[in-house]
């Protein structure tokens, strides 16, 4: 039976690098100084250094939002960029620079502030993930193509989130938003399972594509020229796709995917007209 496991409701605690920002401050007013009284020299590094420490903290940011959907996602394979990393890297490193010249501090003590900044990031922000989340035990799929297509599988969901957005018949928004609930829903499910890739893979191009079909024939119709009944049997499609697909979700859950093949052919049929 195939294990399902509830999605938490969890909230992840998204601790962005804000606080970073404040240190742009200090370093945007000396500059200005620096150009008020004419001392270009120190000015030039001084921007050198805005940027410097502007792009550590956009890299800090980046691995926060990776990290984010890591503790998110149940599958997740890591990047090999560490981007906090890099970020307190580049961060400390500028702090380096700035206490040689903009201070008359010794090598030594400059060496210790950027030391003492980089381990205060780790300890205030952490360390990004390294170790992928992947499914227990020993599964005779391909990882990296069975990632490759959840990915690709919620990039349809979200492509027919956003073409939804644009029709304006509520009941036809009503049909794909019930049907975008059911796909969601299923991907959760194999994700919880990729023994059942064989589904995902028939899931993604028929029921997927079937959907985006319809959504993009619909938007690109003129819809002056657009009859209701065109319209009501577009919404007969979208309410047979959700309940054929209501019916496998459950039939996915409990390992019964017999008639899948069969669904599936029906499904296409209708999605033809």
């Amino acid at each position: 039976m195939a294990k399902v496991v509830r999605i938490s409701d969890k909230k992840i605690d998204k601790k962005r690098a804000k606080l970073l920002y404040l240190f742009l401050i200090p370093i945007f007013i000396s500059t200005l100084i620096s150009l008020f009284h004419s001392d270009y020299s120190r000015f030039a590094i001084k921007v050198v250094l805005f940027i410097l420490f502007f792009i550590g903290i956009k890299l800090v940011d980046r691995g926060l939002e990776e990290e984010e959907s890591y503790k998110k996602a149940k599958i997740y394979k890591v990047s090999l960029i560490k981007y906090k990393l890099l970020g307190y890297i580049v961060i400390s490193s500028t702090l380096l620079f700035m206490a040689i010249n903009l201070t008359n501090q010794s090598m030594l003590n400059s060496i210790i502030q950027s030391v003492i900044g980089f381990v205060g990031l780790i300890l205030y922000y952490g360390i990004d993930p390294f170790k992928d989340k992947l499914p227990e035990g020993n599964l005779s799929i391909n990882m990296d193509r069975f990632l490759k297509e959840l990915q690709e599988a919620q990039a349809k969901v979200d492509y027919i989130k956003g073409a939804t957005e644009h029709i304006q018949n509520w009941q036809l928004k009503v049909a794909l938003n019930s049907a975008i609930k059911r796909a969601q829903e299923i991907l959760n499910t194999i994700k919880e399972d990729p023994k059942d890739i064989r589904v995902a893979r028939k899931f993604m191009v028929v029921y997927l594509d079937g959907i985006k079909d319809v959504v993009d024939k619909y938007n690109s119709i003129d819809k002056k020229h657009l009859d209701s009944e065109y319209t009501e049997r577009l919404i007969d499609t979208l309410n047979f796709a959700t309940q054929k697909f209501e019916d496998e979700l459950d039939r996915l859950k409990s390992n019964d995917i017999f008639d899948l093949d069969v669904q599936i052919d029906a499904l296409k049929e209708q999605l033809k007209h």
